[in-house]
């Protein structure tokens, strides 16, 4: 399980070997699911980006600086949220401890939010409040039910990370780089959290019914993928990724996802 790349550092609080500690690396690796152990990472990466500042002002070419911040504004407003529709299907599991290990992935988010805020004023752009992409995800996160709303959730949170990865590779200020690669090691975690959640819930699933979902939610990821490249086309322009390259790195993120939550 490569939580800790070489190309990020080690950026969190709670180190590669107190992650071997828990067990929690163990158990990911082995595509288990433990509420209690994923409880003790996410208390443990409370302060992962305390260290982190942002200064006043970003300076950036404004061929790059306009297309990101479009884009930024975007994932600002996808990270913010309540998640009181997650809370409440949270709860349906009767699993107290992953209910608080809900509370703590909904405030790392939320983190996020915050901090994507903080890099938008640095870079002398407002928040915005609304956008019809977040309003469709919302939407469809909301149709059926838990397994619904995380199935559509981590489609999300693949093309996020992967747009957080490209903006650490290649853009050209080292507080952006450190901002961006933290965000990136706490997307890494979201999505083993969420994947092995889904795993455990699926388990008694035959390989027909496992197929069914796995395309389903390959149609959505590839729908959602393909409208996300052509809608922040500008923002990969600016960062010199081809639009293949960076479609080459979501799927690859959705494979290692599919296969830890399905297959």
């Amino acid at each position: 399980m490569a939580v800790i790349g070489s190309n990020y550092g080690d950026k969190t609080e709670m180190t590669s070997q107190q992650l071997v500690d828990t067990g929690l690396v163990t158990h990911v690796e082995r595509g288990v699911f433990s509420s209690g152990q994923w409880l003790s990472y996410f208390e443990g990466n409370q302060n992962s980006k305390a260290g982190l500042k942002l200064p006043e002002q970003i300076a950036l070419a404004n061929s790059v600086r306009l297309p990101i911040i479009r884009s930024l504004q975007r994932f600002q407003l996808g990270e913010k949220g309540q998640g009181l529709h997650l809370k409440k299907y949270a709860a349906t599991t009767n699993d107290p401890v992953y209910q608080q290990c809900v509370d703590y992935f909904i405030a790392e988010e939320n983190g996020h939010s915050a901090i994507l805020a903080q890099m938008l004023q640095a870079l002398d752009a407002k928040v915005i409040t609304g956008h019809w992409s977040n309003q469709a995800f919302i939407s469809l996160r909301r149709l059926l039910g838990l397994k619904t709303e995380i199935f559509i959730l981590l489609v999300a949170e693949i093309v996020g990370k992967c747009f957080y990865k490209t903006c650490a590779d290649h853009l050209d200020n080292r507080a952006m780089k450190d901002t961006f690669t933290a965000i990136v090691m706490d997307e890494i975690f979201h999505l083993e959290f969420n994947c092995t959640f889904m795993r455990k819930q699926t388990q008694d699933y035959g390989p027909i019914a496992r197929k069914t979902i796995y395309w389903a939610w390959y149609a959505l990821f590839f729908v959602a993928s393909m409208v996300f490249i052509v809608d922040h086309r500008a923002a990969l322009k600016a960062l010199n990724v081809a639009p293949s390259a960076f479609w080459k790195d979501c799927a690859g993120t959705f494979d290692h996802a599919a296969v830890k939550a399905l297959l």
